[in-house]
């Protein structure tokens, strides 16, 4: 057994610590993108397929982000973007502060285990962010952000049958400048983060910045006569930009962050917690006290069980490394670009989970991890114009490595842990894509690209405890009952698209996209015939769209689609701390999805966003056979073998926003606020966790009392206390939305970056 105690201090750390971001309606508005993402004539320029392009000439469900409407929309960390994008849905991950749950268009994976892969891919300046734990940092000084809605399989690759999140960090500027920003809010938090460009000449730039987050925490612990759930962030980044000659250009950053933030559940109050395991609909507004705990595990694995020896210490803490490099060659006709990545993550959690019908000890099941993840990724990238911009060409060759390692024990009732194990599973991919715009007129152009992808992984385990039979949980009984520990994935994904443009302002397409998402291991599971692999997830998604843009007053995006996934992963809790994935039938979904930004009169911009699903799952064969009633293991089907509504896939979404500049002499007051509204859904499988729809607000107000340089805001998330259940286990263990807050913040920016 391997044992790691967290020995971080508190020292400063310079930089910028970003991960996934997601975005609302692009806009046309000259000021917002003059602000904050890189534009040409006005209009947001974006790389959604791999190549700078003009929003408007993209046949993808593309949504994109200024810094300004992240203010707007009270975005400070990114699993705050659940709120703002037509069908997406998400949550912290059980437990675990510093990972996020995302589900788009009804496909994702709530699973933080580095056996499972996500279906919504993360890219943060080209790099691949293959793990899930890690995804929830403080978010700013970014260039622009996009989520593609949609299989990505092509351009982007695999594990992205929901979508992408592609983020583009700012680049060092030109001039001298920063900023620097400090904020007091609810639960005592403290925000500090900053940022400074430093032009070391015409061709080296360099850029400096960093962040620092803490609070007391937002769950009432009655036993400890204390606060749980408290943050302790911080992180820092440095980049720096040269240009080797006038063709030659040399990107390169770094950042590290550490995270020890929480997402422990706590007892509703209001409810009785011994009502047994079925499913209940539980929503309302938090009160003063209204989730409790009474766990006394922040003392230490041993207050609970006395003489058991834990791994980690209380709580979740999350540190990772991050390092990318872009070496660009531009030519007459295109340009050539190496890009790398490196990325480590350490991942160290001791939590727990209240079992209800056990009665009131919140320590019944404890869960003891370390976790430490590696990936590598080299891509070679062409983008070019040839035959007189006839064809627009991307193509390339990608690799990616992934070590990964896991020491994990779960203690239930006692202090000798029901499982204990470490587990070592790493892949291999390889893939080649290319895809073409073939200009057949002026106003029609043809898409075709394909990616062949190449995926080894293999799973190794040892049992920490063995009892010398073929219940142990070691690779050798794997072998001995045949189950494999190694698999090998060759798949095409091709994507196809027709788009027309009879101006400059009005664009119509339409589309056939493939993805897929890599299978893997049943690895929480208690003995050895039960870890069983589950096979990849394919997925076919078909889209017409339009996009119109009537100057700065309005633009409007709009999309139609309908998906298939085939061999859907379906993960479900089949006892105690064990859950398993399956390949379950399919998932069918149709949908639409609007966007509009509307600017009436002058310093009035509103917006609008529309998300509608009606999904349901197909079960296949096997699971209609298997599901007997009362179910409690066949993960598509509720306790009388009838199919479910799928998980996290709420019929309509809506989100409505705005803010209004009132000029005052040299000052201006900007009223900022919005509102989602979000239809029922079910948070689990198995029909255990149906949550009651709700609305959420967020408001703010900024003044500033000479232009851009200084401002002052008072804002709030949530600003109504709403709470609404995000994840269930079917057992009373359930999850909420975290409690509103408010926050006072100012913001000073000097030199270059002052607008």
């Amino acid at each position: 057994m391997i044992t790691r105690k967290a020995t971080y201090r508190n020292t400063a750390i310079f930089g910028l610590a970003l991960t996934a971001l997601a975005g609302a309606p692009a806009s046309a508005q000259e000021g917002e993108q003059a602000e904050a993402a890189e534009t040409r004539d006005n209009v947001i320029i974006v790389t959604a397929q791999r190549r700078e392009q003009s929003i408007q000439d993209v046949p993808i469900a593309i949504s994109a982000f200024t810094p300004k409407q992240l203010d707007t929309l009270a975005v400070k960390k990114t699993i705050d973007l659940v709120d703002t994008l037509p069908n997406l849905v998400g949550s912290n991950n059980t437990s675990l502060g510093s990972a996020n749950v995302y589900f788009l268009r009804g496909q994702g994976q709530d699973e933080s285990f580095p056996t499972f892969d996500p279906a919504v891919g993360t890219y943060v300046d080209e790099i691949f962010y293959a793990r899930q734990n890690g995804n929830n940092i403080a978010l700013f000084d970014i260039e622009r952000t996009e989520v593609l809605r949609g299989p990505q399989g092509t351009l982007f690759g695999k594990n992205t049958t929901g979508g992408a999140i592609n983020v583009v960090l700012r680049k060092p500027g030109e001039e001298f400048g920063g900023f620097a920003e400090a904020s007091y809010g609810r639960f005592d938090e403290v925000t500090l983060r900053g940022s400074v460009d430093l032009p070391l000449s015409d061709r080296v730039r360099f850029l400096v910045s960093g962040f620092y987050v803490d609070d007391n925490g937002w769950l009432k612990n009655t036993a400890l006569d204390r606060n749980i759930n408290d943050r302790e962030a911080y992180g820092g980044r440095i980049a720096i930009d040269i240009d080797i000659t006038d063709d030659l250009n040399w990107y390169v950053a770094g950042d590290i962050i550490r995270d020890s933030g929480t997402n422990i559940t706590g007892r509703d109050i209001n409810l009785d917690t011994n009502a047994g395991t079925g499913p209940t609909r539980t929503s309302g507004n938090y009160g003063e006290v209204d989730l409790v705990s009474t766990s006394i595990l922040p003392l230490g694995l041993d207050a609970v069980f006395p003489g058991a020896v834990s791994k980690a210490d209380y709580g979740s803490l999350t540190k990772s490394y991050n390092t990318s490099s872009n070496l660009t060659y531009n030519m007459d006709n295109g340009s050539v670009s190496l890009i790398m990545g490196y990325r480590k993550v350490e991942n160290d959690f001791l939590v727990n989970f209240p079992l209800p019908q056990f009665g009131p000890n919140d320590d019944i099941f404890v869960i003891d991890n370390i976790g430490d993840f590696k990936q590598y990724s080299a891509e070679l990238k062409y983008n070019g114009s040839l035959f007189d911009d006839f064809l627009n060409l991307t193509a390339g060759l990608f690799y990616l490595k992934e070590e990964n390692r896991s020491d994990f024990a779960a203690y239930f009732a006692g202090p000798t842990p029901s499982r204990d194990r470490i587990i070592t599973n790493d892949t291999e991919n390889i893939a080649g894509y290319i895809q073409g715009d073939f200009a057949l007129t002026d106003q029609i152009t043809a898409t075709a690209g394909v990616r062949y992808t190449d995926e080894k992984k293999d799973f190794r385990i040892s049992d920490n405890r063995p009892v010398g039979d073929i219940t142990d949980l070691t690779t050798a009984n794997m072998i001995a009952l045949g189950i494999p520990i190694d698999q090998r994935e060759k798949v095409w994904t091709p994507r196809f698209a027709l788009q027309f443009e009879p101006n400059d302002d009005l664009m119509f397409y339409a589309s056939a996209t493939r993805g897929f998402r890599s299978g893997g291991w049943n690895a929480r599971v208690n003995t050895a015939s039960g870890l069983q692999p589950f096979g990849s997830e394919k997925v076919w998604s078909y889209e017409a769209g339009t996009r119109m843009n009537f100057g700065s007053a309005l633009s409007i995006a709009a999309t139609a689609f309908y998906l298939e996934a085939k061999d859907l992963q379906v993960n479900t809790a089949i006892s105690q701390g064990v859950f398993a994935i399956g390949n379950a039938g399919k998932l069918l979904n149709t949908g639409l999805e609007v966007e509009a930004f509307i600017s009436p009169v002058r310093n009035l911009n509103l917006y609008a966003a529309l998300g509608i699903m009606d999904a349901r799952y197909e079960a296949s064969a096997a699971d209609a056979a298997a599901c007997v009633p009362p179910n409690g293991t066949v993960s598509v089907f509720d306790v009388n073998c009838e199919l479910i509504e799928p998980k996290r896939s709420p019929d309509v979404q809506v989100t409505l926003g705005g803010s209004y500049d009132i000029e005052i002499g040299s000052a201006m007051i900007s009223p900022r606020g919005s509102i989602r509204m979000v239809s029922d859904q079910e948070t689990s499988t198995r029909g255990v966790g149906p949550a009651d729809g709700y609305a959420l607000v967020n408001a703010g107000i900024d003044f500033k009392p000479f232009g851009d340089q200084l401002n002052f805001a008072v804002e709030c998330s949530n600003c109504f206390n709403k709470r609404y259940l995000v994840a269930s286990f079917g057992n009373g263990d359930t999850y909420f939305n975290q409690p509103g807050r408010w926050t006072i913040r100012a913001t000073y920016k000097f030199g270059g970056r002052v607008n």
